[in-house]
């Protein structure tokens, strides 16, 4: 029993016996002190709340960076051409479907020859009509000819037989002409792909009418396709052919190679924007119309950044674990702008020279203390 312990059990005991005003108050003393005294809880130590850390350790810091100028477009074929009859007439037949694939020279379109047939015959008439009016015009200068040197027919008589024949001569020479123009016109009735293709869009069906010029099917001509963008006059002017281009064709997130390979400078009047062609590295699998973005390198310019492997997350708020000189870690907020490989621009948030933790755990608390280990891109 300790000393206070055993003062209140002697106070009690004189309590009981004779319970004075003295003895009273030495038993409050006792009470009072008793409860002060420090309990076995109370004399442990407490346990210590900051952790040590290794990690990599890097700086914000700006870099000069390339000037990246997004572009949407979309993937196209290289050739595309538009079918379209070069007579009047109905469809007969319509031989291909959307989506499916032609050789060169095969018959795609037959357009009624009906009309075609009836014209070659009225040509072939009107040429059987000239040669025998030609003919007859020609016996009768031989026998003007005989005439005038007879002196049975004036001078007048055999100009004028001349000029008949001359006359009959120019209508079998345009008769027979247009003899062979309607001949060649049977073979615009059976229209043929130009070249190996695929069939993108059917306009029209049998039994429609069609004029000359006006199209039946389009064409994708097969061959690697190419995306085709569009860029306002202040960017086209810092593209040049041969260019090199970073492209990323939705929905992959891949980026693949490509290069300018034509740039059209003639403005459109109303988005006031050029057409810039650029082909691909890798071609396979595309589709035409698929959605392109495309990354055009304009200049360079100084970036506040920040390594990718330095950004971390605490309750949704994107930041960095900031190092101070003693090595306590501290949590900044960071707000980001343009990404770069390995990098992203830093708006707000840090300031040059900061250091900073690289692929911090979610462990990292604010206070713990980071003790540096040479990585990559340590300083």
């Amino acid at each position: 029993m300790t000393g206070w312990a055993m003062t209140l059990g002697r106070a009690n005991r004189q309590a009981q016996g004779r319970p004075t005003p003295g003895a009273r108050v030495l038993l409050c003393a006792c009470l009072v002190l008793a409860g002060c005294e420090p309990g076995p809880a109370d004399s442990a130590p407490s346990e210590a709340t900051v952790r040590l850390h290794w990690l990599a350790v890097s700086q914000v810091e700006v870099r000069t960076l390339p000037l990246i100028y997004p572009a949407s477009g979309s993937v196209v074929a290289r050739e595309r051409v538009e079918v379209a009859s070069r007579l009047t007439g109905f469809i007969q037949r319509v031989a291909v479907e959307e989506g499916e694939t032609v050789a060169a020279g095969t018959v795609i379109v037959e357009i009624d020859d009906a009309q075609v047939e009836a014209a070659v015959r009225g040509a072939e008439a009107a040429v059987a009509s000239a040669q025998a009016d030609r003919l007859d015009a020609l016996g009768d200068v031989d026998r003007f000819q005989t005439l005038a040197r007879n002196q049975a027919l004036a001078e007048d008589g055999l100009r004028k037989a001349r000029v008949r024949l001359a006359r009959a001569e120019g209508e079998a020479t345009r008769s027979e002409a247009e003899l062979q123009a309607r001949r060649q016109e049977r073979r615009y009735t059976r229209i043929v792909s130009p070249a190996p293709a695929r069939v993108r869009e059917r306009l029209r069906d049998p039994g429609d009418l069609v004029t000359p010029g006006e199209p039946i099917l389009r064409l994708d001509v097969l061959g690697p396709p190419e995306v085709e963008v569009f860029l306002p006059v202040s960017r086209i002017q810092t593209v040049s052919v041969g260019q090199t281009v970073r492209v990323q064709l939705e929905p992959s997130v891949r980026e693949r190679p490509g290069h300018v390979v034509a740039i059209v400078e003639s403005l459109d009047p109303v988005t006031r924007r050029g057409k810039v062609r650029l082909a691909l590295a890798e071609a396979e699998g595309l589709l035409d119309g698929q959605f392109a973005r495309v990354y055009f390198v304009v200049g360079e310019e100084p970036v506040l950044v920040v390594p990718d492997g330095a950004l971390a997350e605490r309750a949704g708020v994107p930041g960095v674990l900031a190092v101070d000189a003693q090595g306590t870690a501290r949590f900044r907020s960071l707000q980001l702008g343009r990404a770069w490989p390995g990098y992203h621009e830093v708006l707000a948030g840090v300031e040059p020279g900061t250091a900073v933790a690289i692929d911090p755990p979610a462990s990292l608390r604010d206070g713990d203390r980071v003790e540096a280990r040479p990585g990559p891109d340590a300083r």
